[in-house]
């Protein structure tokens, strides 16, 4: 079976724990998990195209989630990968939450969700993309 490849980037240097808590409990989880660290939209979607990745995964907790994610989409499909799913972690309000999945996020983990729900949910989202691969 196919390896779930999967970007994980931050916003900034501090609140560092939870990144790699989730980088390990992904990549014990089975999924290859590619660590883009810090990262511009811009520069997350050359990793993506990069590693060629199925999710990418954004680290969200200074910057404000709806200006940050409306660039990386736009990055995402001025590069013709706006077909890749995008989850975020971290810090989102309600308000920011509503917004940003109208844009297209497919999931958002928060700093007290379990472990076991982001390995549930990456793992739906990334055997959704292989199996869209698969069949096309």
């Amino acid at each position: 079976m196919e390896k779930i490849r999967m970007l994980i980037s931050r916003d900034d240097f501090y609140h560092q724990r939870g990144y790699w808590v989730v980088a390990k409990t992904l990549s014990e989880a089975g999924i290859e998990v590619i660590l883009g660290g810090i990262q511009t939209p811009s520069e997350m979607v050359q990793t993506a195209i990069h590693e060629d990745v199925d999710i990418i995964g954004c680290r969200i907790m200074d910057a404000s989630p709806p200006i940050l994610i409306k660039i990386l989409f736009e990055e995402m499909k001025k590069n013709d990968i706006e077909h890749i799913p995008v989850v975020v972690g971290g810090i989102v309000s309600e308000k920011d939450e509503i917004s940003i999945k109208e844009m297209g996020v497919k999931g958002i983990f928060r700093p007290y969700d379990s472990l076991q729900k982001l390995k549930e949910g990456i793992k739906a989202i990334g055997m959704e993309v292989l199996r869209k691969a698969k069949a096309s």
